[in-house]
C-alpha cells in the first residue's frame, strides 16, 4: 500500500469513527463496525492505531480540529467587528443543522459530554481545562464588547445561553423530525428557511436582548 493509500485509509476511519462514536458512543462501536463503515480492514486500524481509546483520542481531535477550522473567521473578526462576528459565530452554530459533518461533529461533542466517565480522555484533564478556561476568557471578551456598558457577569452569560441554545437546539430538533417523525412533525423549520433566514432571526434577537440590557443597566 503506498504513502496515500495509507493516509486516505487514515482519513476514512477517522470519519467512520466521528460517525459511529456520535451516532452510538464509545462503548457501542466496535473496530469491526468502523473499519466496515470505512471499507477498511482490521489490519488497517491496527497500523495507525494501536488500540480503541488511541483510535478515539485521534477521532476527538479529528472533530475538534473540524470545529476550529470553522471557528477561525470568527476569531479574526472579534477585534474588527464584535456584530460582525456574532453573525459569522452564528451561522458556523447553525451549521451542525445544515451540513452532515458538522452535524456529526456537534453530536460526537454532545455525546461525549454524556459518556464523559467512561471515556478515554481523563489523562487531559489538565489540557482540557486550559484549553476551556482560554475559550471562555476569549468569549468573555467578546461577549462583553457585544454588551458595552451592560457586560455585568450575569448579563454576559445570559447572552451566551441566548443565542447558544437558539442555534444548539436546532440539529437535535432536525435530528427528531428527520429519524423519529421522518420529516412529518409540525414544526420542522430547516427544510422551510435557509441558514441565513434563521441567522437573520437569531442575530435580531441578540441584538433586541442587548439594547434591552443596556437599557435596564442605564435605568
Amino acid at each position: 500500500m503506498s504513502k496515500d493509500e495509507k493516509q486516505d485509509a487514515k482519513e476514512r476511519l477517522l470519519s467512520a469513527g466521528l460517525k459511529l462514536f456520535a451516532e452510538r458512543g464509545f462503548d457501542g462501536s466496535t473496530f469491526r463496525d468502523i473499519c466496515d463503515a470505512a471499507d477498511t480492514n482490521i489490519a488497517s486500524i491496527n497500523y495507525h492505531f494501536k488500540d480503541k481509546d488511541t483510535f478515539y483520542l485521534a477521532v476527538r481531535e479529528y472533530a475538534w480540529s473540524l470545529h476550529r477550522k470553522m471557528m477561525v473567521r470568527f476569531w479574526e473578526m472579534v477585534p474588527k467587528d464584535p456584530w460582525a462576528a456574532l453573525r459569522i459565530h452564528i451561522e458556523i452554530l447553525l451549521e451542525a443543522a445544515f451540513d452532515e459533518q458538522m452535524n456529526l461533529v456537534s453530536w460526537f461533542r454532545m455525546r461525549e459530554l454524556m459518556d464523559y466517565e467512561r471515556l478515554p480522555i481523563h489523562s487531559e484533564s489538565g489540557t482540557k481545562d486550559c484549553r476551556h478556561r482560554q475559550y471562555a476568557e476569549k468569549m468573555t471578551t467578546f461577549l462583553s464588547a457585544l454588551l458595552g456598558t451592560a457586560a455585568t457577569s450575569e448579563n454576559i452569560s445570559l447572552l451566551r445561553y441566548t443565542y447558544h441554545s437558539l442555534c444548539q437546539f436546532m440539529p437535535i430538533h432536525r435530528q427528531i423530525e428527520d429519524r423519529m417523525l421522518q420529516g412529518r412533525g409540525a414544526f420542522n423549520l430547516a427544510p422551510l428557511l435557509t441558514k441565513e433566514q434563521l441567522a437573520d432571526f437569531i442575530f435580531q434577537t441578540v441584538k433586541h436582548t442587548v439594547e434591552n440590557m443596556q437599557a435596564a443597566q442605564s435605568k
